[in-house]
């Protein structure tokens, strides 16, 4: 397995019951490779991106689909606390609560800087 660059255990400290939420988004991820992991990182950069625009612009829909796909890639990178938090952050679109995502996408935002 590729190893990802960072950690995730800030994911905790804004979803409180992490634990019990992230065996649904666990893959076995023995085949991924470094190409892998590099596409990874540009595309949840991307994503990111896509999430802090979003916010800025209260697009429900934008953050909505940005979290969605966010969530559908962190379990296959070995990261089911991404995919939680992706999850987490559509969830809060949909109910219409941009403010109550915002720390999160923050976080995530200072993650990515991590990964350079």
């Amino acid at each position: 397995m590729a190893n990802i660059p960072g950690n995730v255990e800030w994911v905790a400290e804004l979803i409180p019951n992490l634990d019990s939420r992230i065996d649904q988004f666990v893959v076995d991820t023995d085949e991924v490779d470094d190409e892998l992991v590099e596409v990874f990182i540009e595309e949840i950069r991307r994503l990111t991106g896509e999430l802090q625009d979003g916010i800025a612009q209260a697009d429900l829909e934008m953050v909505r689909m940005a979290a969605h796909s966010i969530k559908g890639m962190g379990g296959t990178m070995g990261l089911p606390e991404i995919s939680v938090l992706g999850l987490e952050v559509e969830n809060l679109a949909k109910d219409e609560r941009l403010a109550d995502a915002k720390p999160m996408v923050d976080a995530m935002a200072r993650w990515m800087a991590t990964l350079d």
